[in-house]
C-alpha cells in the first residue's frame, strides 16, 4: 500500500512538473496572477510528517530543500502545536524568474559585473514588481502567514525575501552552513563581501556562533535578525545511542574539496587572489587510500558488512568502485544518516556526517595520513577525538579497524566528547528542537524590527 501511494506521489509531481513548465511562462508573460495564484496552490502540498497536534491557526509555506526540509521535520516533529506547513517547490519561483529573464537570466549568476549591468538591473526590477503584485494577489484568494526558506543568495528568491519584507510577511531562512573548516569560513565571509550579499527577509536561525559569525562579519545580516537555534536533525542521531549496532563500517565517502575554498566556490566570482594558492589541494588521494584499506578488509573479514555513502550529485571515479568485494554495498544518492542507527564504525572526513556519528555514539575513525604543513589545521574540522579515532598511517588505520571492529560497544559509555557539537552544530545536549520551536512560533507573526 506504502508502495502505491509513493507511485502516485511521483506521478503527481511528474504531472505537475510538466504542466508549470508549460503554464508558468505563459501566466507569467500574460500577468494571469490569478491563474498563477491557483497554479501555486496545486503545487503546494501538507507536510504530514509535522501535522499540528490541534486545530490549525497558522498556515506556512516552505521553499523546500533536502538538509533544511530535515531540520523542520525532525523539529516540529510532535510539538508543532498549531502550524500547518506546505512543502512547495523551489522550482515554481525559478520558472517565474526564468520567465521574466528569458534567455538572460543566466547572465545573472555568471557575469562577474552583473551588478553594474542596465539591462539586468531593468528586469530584476521587473521580476520584483512582479511578485510584490503576485503575492498580493496570491494571499488574497488563499491566506497564509508566512514563508521559510534555506538560502539567502538563491537567485530565484532573493527577491522574494524583499517582496516579503515589503508586505510585511515574515521570510524566515533556517540557514545550516556552519559545518565549515577555518579556511572556508575565511573565503565565505570574503567572497560574500565581494558578492555584496545581503538577506532582506525576516529573521535567520543559524545552528551556531559559527554561522551567526560568517552572516554579521559578511554583511548579510544584522545582529538582531539572527538567532542561535541549534541543529534539530542531530536529534535522530542522539536517539542511536541506546542502539546496539551491528558488525558494520559506514564510510561517508570523501569529497575531493571538502573543508577547502574550491567546495565553495560561486558564479560570478572571480580572481580571488587571497586563496588561489590553495587551489592545488585536494583530497583525493585520501580517498583512494582509504577505499583500498576498506577493500581489503571486506576481503579478509566477510562477517563485517561496510556501506560507502557517496554524496547525492558528487562526481565519482567510476572505475574505483568496480569489482567491490560482496560485504561493501555501495549508495549513491538519498540521505546518509540512515545507515548510521546500525553502524559500529563511522568513517568520514570534514563533514557534518562525522558529527552525527559522533552524537550517536559511534566508534569514530579518521584517516589522518595525508602530508601535513602549515596550513593543515585551517583545512579540516576541530573535532578533538582522542589519538585512538585517528588512522596516523594506512596500516594504522587498518590496525584500529580491527581493533574497534571487535571492541564491545556499550550504550552506557561515552566514548566522544561533545565539543564539536556544540561548537559546529549548536546541540550538544539534543535541545535543538525546543530552540527551533520557539524561534518558529515567535516570528511567525510579523513585527517591525
Amino acid at each position: 500500500m506504502h508502495y502505491f501511494f509513493f507511485n502516485l506521489y511521483k506521478i503527481k509531481f511528474s504531472i505537475l512538473s510538466k504542466t508549470n513548465k508549460l503554464l508558468i511562462p505563459f501566466f507569467v508573460k500574460n500577468e494571469m496572477f490569478y491563474l498563477l495564484s491557483f497554479l501555486l496552490i496545486l503545487n503546494l502540498t501538507k507536510i504530514k510528517k509535522i501535522l499540528p497536534k490541534n486545530n490549525s491557526k497558522y498556515k506556512v509555506i516552505v521553499l523546500s530543500k533536502t538538509g533544511g526540509i530535515d531540520d523542520l521535520t525532525v523539529g516540529q516533529k510532535n510539538i508543532n502545536r498549531n502550524i500547518l506547513y506546505f512543502d512547495c517547490p523551489r522550482a515554481f519561483f525559478k520558472q517565474i524568474y526564468e520567465a521574466i529573464f528569458e534567455n538572460k537570466y543566466e547572465d545573472l549568476i555568471k557575469n562577474t559585473d552583473f551588478n553594474h549591468n542596465n539591462e539586468i538591473r531593468r528586469l530584476e526590477k521587473k521580476y520584483k514588481n512582479f511578485l510584490v503584485t503576485f503575492i498580493k494577489k496570491f494571499k488574497k484568494n488563499y491566506f497564509f502567514n508566512a514563508f521559510i526558506g534555506f538560502n539567502y543568495n538563491y537567485y530565484a528568491e532573493k527577491d522574494l525575501h524583499k517582496t516579503c519584507n515589503e508586505l510585511k510577511i515574515p521570510f524566515l531562512l533556517l540557514y545550516k552552513e556552519s559545518v565549515m573548516t577555518e579556511l572556508q569560513k575565511e573565503f565565505r565571509i570574503y567572497s560574500c563581501k565581494r558578492l555584496t550579499e545581503k538577506f532582506e527577509g525576516y529573521k535567520i536561525a543559524v545552528y551556531s556562533n559559527i554561522g551567526k559569525d560568517i552572516l554579521i562579519k559578511s554583511g548579510i545580516s544584522t545582529k538582531d535578525k539572527i538567532e542561535i537555534v541549534g541543529c534539530s536533525r542531530l536529534s535522530l542521531s542522539f536517539s542511536y545511542r541506546k542502539v546496539i549496532p551491528k558488525k558494520q563500517i559506514l564510510y561517508y565517502a570523501i569529497e575531493s574539496y571538502r573543508g577547502l575554498p574550491k567546495s565553495m566556490e560561486q558564479p560570478g566570482l572571480k580572481n580571488i587572489t587571497p586563496f588561489d594558492k590553495y587551489k592545488k589541494y585536494n583530497w583525493k588521494k585520501l580517498h583512494t587510500k582509504t577505499l583500498k584499506i576498506l577493500k581489503k578488509f571486506a576481503i579478509n573479514n566477510p562477517d563485517v558488512s561496510i556501506i560507502i555513502k557517496i554524496k547525492t550529485g558528487d562526481k565519482i571515479n567510476s572505475t574505483q568502485y568496480k569489482n567491490l568485494p560482496k560485504n561493501i554495498k555501495l549508495y549513491k544518492f538519498g540521505v546518509g544518516h540512515k545507515f548510521l542507527e546500525n553502524s559500529k564504525i563511522v568513517i568520514g572526513w570534514n563533514t557534518t556526517s562525522v558529527l552525527e556519528g559522533i552524537a550517536a555514539n559511534r566508534f569514530m575513525l579518521l584517516p589522518y595520513f595525508f602530508k601535513k604543513n602549515k596550513i593543515s589545521k585551517k583545512i579540516q574540522l576541530n573535532l578533538k577525538l582522542k589519538k585512538e579515532n585517528y588512522g596516523y598511517s594506512e596500516n594504522d588505520f587498518y590496525k584500529k579497524l580491527n581493533f574497534f571492529v571487535q571492541k564491545e560497544y556499550k550504550s552506557n559509555v561515552s566514548y566522544n566528547n561533545s565539543f564539536p557539537l556544540d561548537y559546529y552544530l549548536g546541540n550538544s545536549n539534543n535541545d535543538a528542537k525546543s530552540k527551533l520551536n520557539k524561534f518558529l512560533t515567535k516570528n511567525i507573526i510579523y513585527k517591525d524590527l
